[in-house]
């Protein structure tokens, strides 16, 4: 869609996961670029409106995610021609009893609508966290269920199921003087014949026991959504200190917990093994946001992709205890392990 200047002098601009983001009400999360041409226009564009008096009723879903209870969380319809998309086709991204996000095919546009009892913050959240890692797809980019660091031998990544401690381990990273460059969604791109992380934004999210358990100050803590116990840690200076090129991607982890209920208190139940491809290859496929599981020829870009970062990255298991404690002597592992040649 091409907006008119005025229309585009109205937006607020953001780089985040390598796209320039234009969005008509400002969000605190990310930090607006200066000194861009409101002519040279935006990647993607955002719309936040009231919520519609006629709910949209698509005939079918083509893909619901749910909670650990089961509850759908986030389901996804096809949509025709919808006039709040300039008429054009797109999808309908529902987050149940929270807000809908109208997206066109070409993942240029979002329009939210908002349910009115749900907090501005929380909105932001679900866009930024839930429904940009899969518009990203749609756009053709690759982007890992993953959180990642930056280390002097490159960046590493965290890859694993919910409540592993991904974004934890990071955190402890960050403490210690590590750049933490994603929070749950790492866009992966090859340049010049190597695979490269892509930044997302400033913060990690944590649960609020494992802020305390870390001694955060409270001031560099936010709230992430009115539906959880979450909060946003935000480092000072961490915003003009954050990167926005992309970085050579160095290791992968693969995270799980430990593998008996003997090791879950042991600093010496940390265990870093290499993956073998094939199973490396399931694992990274099982991380991978899309939005449109029906699309082959996106299927068949992600298998390829795949294939080509297992090729150039050393991806590792890595099975660490689920206690604070223990942080130290698995970032030690961490480093250590950057070390070594794969």
């Amino acid at each position: 869609m091409t907006l008119s200047l005025n229309q585009q002098s109205q937006l607020l601009c953001y780089q985040v996961s390598g796209i320039t983001l234009g969005s008509d009400v400002p969000l605190a999360e990310l930090s607006p670029m200066d000194g861009l041409d409101p002519a040279d226009g935006w990647d993607l564009r955002v719309r936040f409106l009231p919520e519609s008096t006629q709910p949209l009723c698509p005939s079918s879903w083509f893909l619901t995610l749910a909670l650990p209870d089961e509850e759908p969380w986030l389901s996804c319809a096809d949509l025709e021609e919808q006039a709040l998309l300039g008429g054009k086709p797109g999808y309908l991204l529902r987050v149940h009893d929270l807000a809908d996000f109208l997206v066109d095919r070409q993942g240029t546009d979002i329009v939210a609508l908002a349910n009115h009892e749900t907090p501005p913050e929380t909105l932001h959240h679900i866009l930024l966290n839930q429904v940009l890692p899969l518009v990203l797809n749609l756009r053709g980019q690759d982007a890992l269920h993953a959180t990642a660091v930056l280390t002097p031998q490159g960046v590493c990544a965290f890859a694993g199921p919910a409540g592993v401690g991904k974004s934890t381990l990071a955190a402890s990273f960050l403490i210690a003087g590590y750049p933490a460059i994603s929070d749950d969604c790492l866009v992966l791109k090859e340049r010049e014949g190597r695979i490269v992380a892509v930044p997302g934004y400033p913060g990690l999210r944590l649960w609020d026991d494992i802020a305390k358990s870390l001694s955060l100050d409270p001031d560099h803590l936010s709230s992430v959504a009115h539906y959880t116990a979450k909060h946003r840690l935000l480092l000072p200076d961490q915003r003009q200190a954050f990167p926005t090129e992309p970085l050579p991607l160095t290791r992968l982890y693969i995270l799980s917990p430990p593998e008996s209920l003997e090791d879950r208190d042991e600093a010496a139940a940390i265990r870093l093994r290499p993956f073998h491809p094939r199973q490396a290859f399931m694992e990274i496929l099982s991380c991978l946001f899309r939005l449109d599981i029906r699309d082959k020829t996106m299927l068949a870009r992600q298998f390829c992709f795949i294939e080509r970062l297992v090729a150039q990255v050393p991806v590792r298991q890595l099975s660490i205890p689920q206690t604070v404690s223990a942080l130290p002597a698995v970032r030690d592992a961490i480093l250590a392990d950057l070390l070594h040649e794969a």
